[in-house]
């Protein structure tokens, strides 16, 4: 396979991976109500809403992909 075509290739998923990191934290639901998570007021035993939990499935998978073609990406600029 072409070096070329392979960093081309990291690069897109980074950049993917990198974006979807981002849009998943920014669409996550508050863990804490303001100013009452400091002084221990805030309702912590909440249920999780299903978007939630899909939102840490693609941050999460989201940070394996950027790790990893991170890693790809650093192997492929030293030859």
């Amino acid at each position: 396979m072409n070096v070329g075509l392979v960093r081309t290739i990291a690069t897109l998923v980074l950049f993917f991976a990198a974006l979807g990191i981002i849009v998943g934290y920014l669409f996550h639901s508050p863990k804490a109500t303001g100013l009452g998570a400091i002084s221990g007021n805030a309702t912590v035993f909440r249920a999780r809403k299903p978007i939630d939990a899909f939102l840490d499935r693609v941050v999460a998978w989201s940070a394996v992909f950027f790790a990893l073609s991170s890693f790809i990406l650093a192997i492929l600029r030293q030859s």
